[in-house]
């Protein structure tokens, strides 16, 4: 049986980072912010698509194209960038979370500097909105092209919540902060406010992996690529953050100040579990996915896990990329 904590993959002269997975008609569908390897997001012509890969078996991807644009129009909220799609797969279809962004200086630069592009964060702004699809193909933007979705902050992530008969959308306000909104029809959302503030953390931190310490040596976005879902063992809700974890019985309340680092140990070693984290369960097995590698040169890999009752979960094996 093929085994996910081999894949070591990312779209050709791409890099993979921030990235969604659908499961449909025996096909594991992967929606992922679109860059050329090798540069940053500060260079035009990057992170302006979503790009669009399928799999059998979560090890070997066929790259099918590009499927979500910039709309390149003055006064639209995703003119310039869209980053970090959830697809969220329903009885109504299919819909695409994203956002937007509005990023008015990005220079030429004909030199490959990587993250040491110049970034100049004045008229940056980060709008959320939602695409539409029948067949995961074709995508027609839903949102109002100017305001977006109303929905705060970026990543967005979608639960269905059936005591609450309502899916709730859990967001990133700036870097400790996870907003939660609610909707009855997946596509009018209103915001409830924050849920959680997650620890400080800081990306040299001796107890993460070796991807997350190469990042910066500053202070980490701690609350993005945020999953919410009910743990497995528990029945608890449980918010999974790409460092911490923490439980609740409410879902739309986590105390923050609780939230713990996940076992990353194993075989008395400690493992890079990398970032931009999503968790799924294929062949009755569960892995979280991640961002791993060299930086701008990401790819894309599986850590396989085991939940821990009284925890999140262990490492039950490590992702191959997580050694290089």
């Amino acid at each position: 049986m093929p085994d996910p904590t081999r894949c070591a993959y990312a779209p050709p002269g791409e890099y993979m980072k921030d990235h969604s997975f659908v499961r449909h008609d025996g096909w594991w569908h992967l929606f992922n912010i679109s860059g050329t390897e090798g540069y940053y997001h500060g260079y035009n012509g990057n992170e302006e698509t979503v790009a669009w890969s399928v799999s059998k078996d979560l090890v070997k991807w066929e790259f099918r194209g590009h499927v979500l644009h910039c709309s390149q129009r003055e006064g639209y909220f995703d003119r310039h960038e869209v980053w970090a799609p959830f697809c969220y797969k329903s009885d109504r279809g299919f819909f695409m979370y994203y956002t937007g962004i509005i990023h008015p200086s990005r220079p030429m630069e004909y030199r490959k500097l990587g993250h040491s592009h110049p970034w100049v964060w004045q008229g940056h702004v980060e709008t959320q909105g939602i695409a539409r699809s029948d067949d995961l193909t074709d995508w027609l933007k839903i949102s109002d092209p100017q305001k977006g979705s109303g929905v705060p902050g970026r990543d967005s992530h979608v639960v269905r919540d059936d005591a609450g008969k309502r899916w709730l959308l859990y967001s990133t306000v700036g870097t400790r902060e996870v907003n939660v909104s609610e909707s009855t029809d997946l596509v009018s959302w209103r915001s409830l406010g924050v849920c959680c503030t997650l620890p400080k953390l800081m990306a040299n931190d001796p107890r993460l992996g070796r991807t997350t310490s190469a990042l910066s040596a500053h202070e980490l976005h701690v609350s993005e690529s945020t999953t919410v879902m009910r743990h497995p063992l528990t029945g608890r809700w449980i918010l999974l953050a790409n460092w911490h974890w923490v439980c609740s019985d409410d879902p739309v309340k986590f105390p923050g100040e609780t939230a713990q680092l996940y076992d990353s140990t194993f075989e008395g070693r400690r493992v890079d579990l990398g970032f931009a984290c999503e968790t799924l369960e294929s062949d009755g097995a569960w892995h979280r996915s991640g961002t791993f590698g060299k930086r701008d040169y990401w790819k894309l890999g599986f850590t396989r896990i085991e939940w821990v009752k009284n925890g999140a979960f262990r490492v039950a094996k490590p992702s191959v990329l997580a050694g290089k």
